[in-house]
């Protein structure tokens, strides 16, 4: 496991393969076309940053079973293929929101939006908490270790994006690669938006941004943590709105200038940091994520179907790589002891578990991520559509 380029070559060899025949297989509408609000370039962004959190967490892996320790990799590439993908998931997030604050001329229907959100996050992950709760019961012999409290507390926290310990097996949460802590960073970036929105504007309903504040403090409050240096992740999504409207600016950063900076910028970051989460690595990130937002697709590496197809499928392979890790390798009591030893063997199951993730993913995106998000529209539309009610005052509105 020692020749981590190489490694990660081949594991997005085999990802891009799997893509490649799903869609030979999928009908021809399976991928979505290009269409109104959807960013191309980011679109095939999110493929090879989902995937590059399951290599991260497979080399993490990889020590674990050596020293019984889950810590960062010591491959500086390694540890990027997380915590940089991560980063720039959260540049993702604030570049599509705040686009969307800044061309609404109108109000942010701001019911629609949570409800959107509720149905874009939960359904998914809901398979991943009933998936890690159930193998915990397992790993434990499906005998209470805990009172009934305890395990309805464990179960709470688990619906709630936490990773509490489930029946006293206390590292449940790496049953999901611990993967779900991103996820209260993005709660408490919806949980602001609405109030960004209203400072922004400096107008607009003031009952939605007491509600933001309110639920901001809310979400703060209840997962704590919250690291400042992550946070500002963020910014380079919001720069990036800003930068994008720039006719002059997006010019360059789709050009062949602006994309050698944006590369360079992410081999700076690479190779000279050992982590992504510092100030001078998230300005590295923050340079490849402003050409990329303005349609940088490196020689159409970012538009090409099968890496647009990791991008549809990014969500389940973030959320369930760690799963389909767990069961094959981690907590598999059938893996020949060679492969827990020998680096190849290693590298070539955790090859066969990166197809078996890809074809996972896609089967829960086809049967449950995407007719939750269709659903989750039409509930939106009912929204639109109700009986407006009665006016408040001017004040209130």
């Amino acid at each position: 496991m020692s020749n981590t380029p190489l490694l990660t070559l081949a594991l997005y060899g085999v990802a891009l393969g799997v893509a490649t025949l799903l869609l030979r297989l999928l009908p021809a509408g399976a991928l979505p076309e290009s269409g109104a609000g959807r960013f191309r370039a980011i679109d095939g962004l999110r493929g090879p940053l989902a995937y590059g959190v399951f290599i991260h967490h497979g080399v993490i892996t990889w020590g674990w079973l050596h020293t019984g320790q889950w810590v960062a990799p010591e491959s500086r590439l390694a540890v990027h293929l997380g915590q940089s993908s991560v980063a720039l998931f959260f540049m993702v997030t604030a570049f599509l929101f705040w686009t969307r604050v800044l061309d609404s001329r109108s109000r942010m229907d701001w019911a629609a939006f949570a409800l959107s959100r509720a149905y874009r996050l939960y359904p998914v992950y809901l398979l991943a908490w009933t998936g890690a709760v159930l193998i915990a019961l397992a790993s434990t012999g499906f005998v209470p270790k805990v009172d009934a409290l305890s395990m309805v507390r464990s179960l709470i926290g688990w619906a709630t994006f936490k990773t509490p310990a489930v029946n006293g097996m206390e590292n449940a949460g790496q049953i999901v690669a611990y993967a779900t802590w991103s996820l209260k960073y993005e709660l408490l970036f919806y949980a602001a938006l609405p109030g960004l929105a209203f400072l922004l504007r400096r107008s607009g309903r003031r009952a939605a941004a007491l509600g933001s504040l309110g639920a901001t403090v809310a979400v703060y409050a209840y997962f704590r943590g919250f690291s400042p240096v992550i946070l500002a992740c963020f910014l380079g999504g919001f720069a990036a709105a800003h930068w994008v409207r720039r006719p002059e600016l997006a010019a360059f950063g789709r050009s062949a200038a602006g994309g050698a900076v944006a590369l360079a910028g992410l081999a700076g970051t690479v190779a000279g940091f050992d982590t992504a989460y510092a100030p001078l690595p998230l300005l590295g990130l923050s340079v490849v994520f402003l050409a990329i937002a303005s349609g940088q697709s490196f020689g159409g590496v970012l538009a090409w179907r099968p890496v647009l197809w990791l991008g549809e499928i990014s969500y389940g392979v973030y959320l369930l790589h760690g799963l389909v890790i767990w069961l094959a390798l981690t907590g598999n009591a059938a893996l020949p002891g060679a492969v827990r030893e020998d680096g190849t063997l290693f590298a070539a199951a955790l090859a066969g578990v990166g197809a078996l993730v890809v074809l996972l993913a896609s089967a829960v995106h086809l049967t449950v991520e995407r007719p939750a998000m269709a659903l989750g529209r039409r509930h939106a539309a009912r929204l639109k559509t109700a009986p407006p009610r009665p006016a408040l005052d001017s004040a209130g509105a």
